[in-house]
């Protein structure tokens, strides 16, 4: 028996049991009636026609709850069950052999790449005993120190596509609906077709990062406990390059805020968060890492004119934004900054971090798991704020 038929074979299965339960009693109720010729008294005790009714009533209900618990067996516990097997079957047969292994290309979101996909490949290189030298990572911005260790050779994708089309690329993937790379675009192929050419990897097996959304999905939906997110992943503190950003102040503040689901563009946001963002230039001086490149579906806001409030527009390039913005934080006192994205990387670095949100209705998983990371790897301090909140705190003072 295949377990993805359990939901019909429950459907079927209770609805023969309510046709044969409705047709026993309808014929012992025609039984009665014939010996009720003889005895009214007799048919009303054993079985009146409303009794019947509602009986079959009741198996009808009966029937649809245990199909629904069926259903929701099958979506919530068989279904993810069967994908994990997949995926960790498909693992194996990456891992397998001695052929170079390109990991990526991510193109996506800053925020999954720092707490899921780098501590996925080094579980996936302990796991399966796999040298770094086979693995090549894609990523773009710069980012090759965050993979040190666990791959020995990096592609940025933004040495293949200039800046315009790349943002133009990114952009048709999310109207397409892929916004979590859960299936290798075409684009995506195209650059993993680049990078075998460039390389003379022609025979590079591919770990794209759909299956690490496929293995983590339950755990995100809450079908699965941390402990499933936990024994598949290494949490560890990337090495930041010894030459990291200088010439920067010996205390600052690093910010980074950006509008999406948590924060919300609007001019009642912009308000509170240059007020938020003046308070702290006036402990100490504050670095802005707003890019203003515009390559992804976020913008940055922008600080421009609140007094001891630094940018760094100018040393960054759209190959090197993310290595910029990074190695900047590494050397900050403070990271103050929409909750998501570089906010996640920053306690790795030891870099208390606020991490500030207006709407926390996508976070909930992920702020559940990062607390739990950083716990595990002695990060440093990691608070949330709720915007709200802070307005209120900052009108009562």
């Amino acid at each position: 028996m295949k377990l993805h038929n359990l939901p019909v074979i429950a459907r079927n299965l209770a609805a023969r049991v309510g046709r044969r339960v409705e047709r026993w009693l309808s014929a012992r109720l025609r039984d009665t009636r014939t010996f009720g010729k003889r005895s009214t008294r007799a048919a009303e005790v054993l079985a009146p026609a409303a009794s019947v009714s509602a009986l079959g009533d009741a198996v009808r209900r009966a029937a649809v709850r245990a199909t629904r618990r069926a259903e929701r067996f099958q979506q919530h516990v068989i279904a993810p069950w069967r994908e994990e097997r997949e995926v960790l079957a498909r693992l194996r047969d990456i891992a397998s052999g001695d052929a170079p292994i390109i990991v990526g290309p991510w193109i996506s979101e800053v925020g999954y790449e720092v707490l899921y996909w780098v501590p996925f490949l080094r579980w996936f290189r302990d796991r399966h005993a796999i040298t770094p030298g086979r693995m090549v990572a894609v990523s773009r911005g710069g980012v090759a120190w965050w993979y040190e260790g666990i791959a020995g050779r990096y592609v940025d994708a933004l040495d293949l596509y200039t800046p315009d089309a790349f943002a133009s690329q990114a952009e048709a993937r999310r109207s397409a609906g892929d916004q979590k790379q859960l299936e290798p675009a075409a684009w995506e192929r195209a650059i993993v077709d680049d990078v075998r050419g460039r390389l003379g990897l022609a025979d590079a097996h591919v770990l794209h990062p759909g299956l690490m959304y496929r293995l983590f999905r339950s755990v995100w939906h809450g079908d699965r406990g941390l402990d499933f997110l936990f024994t598949h992943t290494d949490y560890a503190p990337p090495t930041v390059p010894s030459t990291a950003a200088d010439g920067l102040p010996s205390t600052f503040a690093a910010v980074k805020f950006y509008t999406g689901p948590a924060l919300p563009d609007t001019p009642g946001t912009r308000e509170q968060l240059r007020a938020a963002v003046a308070r702290v230039a006036q402990r100490m001086p504050v670095i802005s890492l707003d890019t203003g490149l515009g390559l992804d579906e976020h913008r940055d806001y922008l600080f421009n004119g609140v007094p001891g409030v630094l940018d760094l527009r100018d040393r960054m390039t759209p190959a090197t934004n993310l290595a910029v913005q990074s190695q900047v934080m590494a050397r900050a006192s403070l990271f103050v900054g929409t909750c998501g994205s570089l906010a996640w990387l920053s306690p790795m670095l030891g870099v208390p971090t606020v991490a500030v949100y207006a709407d926390d209705r996508f976070l909930a998983a992920h702020l559940y798991a990062a607390r739990y990371a950083y716990r595990r790897m002695g990060a440093a301090r990691f608070s949330v704020v709720d915007l709200r909140a802070l307005a209120r705190l900052s009108r009562a003072a």
